[in-house]
């Protein structure tokens, strides 16, 4: 029956537990501070398809959105990394949209690699503010690092 095994045969592998990425559970309000603009998002974060990938719903509050998102990251142990599936409303595809990262501590590191350059995507987790920080930086034609946006995660 479809859905009973894994790839190769092998039955399902157990649910993802870990402690960081449940911290991004909930309901969140977003503050988004661009280098010349800033935005509010909400977004829901949930466990979903039997507990093996942490998805992110983000949107605009602004009415019409002009900003959504869905986001996946789950944690290969084969590996020993995270893998990141960002789709948005600017139509994000393959390779661009699949990211990997690494954790050390509370912070999560997330890189995408294209024809473009590097994106890096740093998720930090503020124990003391219950907070996230996400700074997402990307690197120019010359290879030099610039801030994209800086996204503060309360709890809504």
């Amino acid at each position: 029956m479809v859905g009973e095994v894994g790839r190769g045969g092998d039955s399902m592998p157990p649910p993802i537990e870990d402690d960081l990425l449940e911290k991004l559970t909930g309901k969140w309000n977003i503050n988004r501070r661009f280098a010349n603009r800033a935005a509010e998002n909400v977004a829901v974060g949930e466990w979903v398809l039997e507990h093996h990938y942490l998805r992110i719903t983000m949107t605009d509050v602004i009415e019409p959105p002009k900003y959504a998102a869905h986001i996946y990251i789950t944690y290969e142990a084969e590996s020993k990394r995270y893998v990141i599936h960002w789709m948005d409303a600017f139509a994000g595809s393959m390779p661009e949209a699949l990211g990997y990262g690494t954790r050390s501590g509370d912070t999560l590191v997330f890189v995408w690699k294209d024809a473009d350059g590097v994106l890096q995507n740093t998720f930090t987790w503020h124990p003391e503010s219950d907070t996230w920080i996400s700074l997402i930086e990307q690197t120019d034609s010359d290879g030099n690092w610039a801030t994209f946006c800086t996204d503060t995660y309360t709890h809504a």
